[in-house]
């Protein structure tokens, strides 16, 4: 118990250092920063990891194009995907989460294509494409039995090379990574669900709470109610699950 739980706050941590550096940086960070987490797998991963290297990738590339408010927010769409497609789907709940999801992420759409947000539609789509390939990579995903350590070598070069705020990223998407591929290994399903809800949620909530990085209201709006969407459609199936085990 203890060991699961120390992986579950290491990758609480290890997100709001990511997302920090992506604040703090307006996204300006090497897409090397954004492979490394998932060269640490690459031997044994198969195709799972190719579409996180390309998921990640295509995010980053999009991320100093636009706020990274919206960057961090597009996370909130794993939640939805992640309940629709789990082991307690239930599709009432899941038509219901996916359909709040769509309406706020094309609220965001819209103000971009007004010209009322930063950034632009292209870029967004571009990023939720990229989120669904990191889904489809965790779906598909079986723990990998060998780590690849030589990695860690490039993260020392990123800090060597006068990048630290990309060297920062790079180690935390790796221990991330690494983190949640331990906890899949020895956990169920059920604490991977909750760990794609609350994820996503600090990532965005570390630049709210942080004086100095200004998140536009429609932006905040959006992913208050993508966060609490959520957190029903998780409520409603346990629900459902424990009645289904009192029968």
């Amino acid at each position: 118990m203890w060991y699961s739980t120390m992986l579950m706050v290491t990758a609480a941590v290890t997100v709001i250092g990511a997302a920090f550096s992506l604040a703090i940086t307006n996204g300006d960070i090497p897409l090397l920063a954004y492979v490394i987490p998932a060269l640490f797998l690459i031997g044994n991963g198969g195709a799972a990891v190719w579409l996180l290297v390309i998921g990640l990738v295509g995010f980053g590339a999009m991320v100093p194009l636009q706020p990274v408010a919206i960057s961090l927010s597009l996370w909130m769409i794993l939640p939805a995907l992640v309940l629709m497609t789990g082991e307690r789907r239930n599709w009432q709940v899941s038509i219901l989460v996916v359909s709040v999801v769509i309406a706020m992420e094309c609220g965001v759409l819209a103000l971009q294509g007004d010209e009322k947000l930063g950034g632009a539609m292209r870029y967004t789509l571009m990023q939720i494409f990229c989120v669904v390939l990191v889904w489809l990579s965790a779906y598909f995903w079986k723990p990998v039995t060998k780590i690849s350590w030589w990695p860690a070598a490039l993260i020392v070069g990123l800090l060597a090379g006068g990048l630290p705020q990309g060297a920062m990223l790079a180690f935390c998407g790796s221990v991330l990574v690494l983190s949640l591929q331990e906890l899949q290994r020895i956990s169920d399903g059920h604490r991977g669900d909750k760990l794609t809800v609350i994820l996503p949620a600090i990532g965005f909530a570390t630049i709210v709470v942080i004086p100095q990085f200004s998140v536009p209201n429609p932006v905040f709006v959006a992913w208050l109610l993508s966060l609490t969407i959520a957190w029903l459609g998780d409520y409603l199936l346990n629900a459902e699950n424990e009645e289904e085990e009192e029968e």
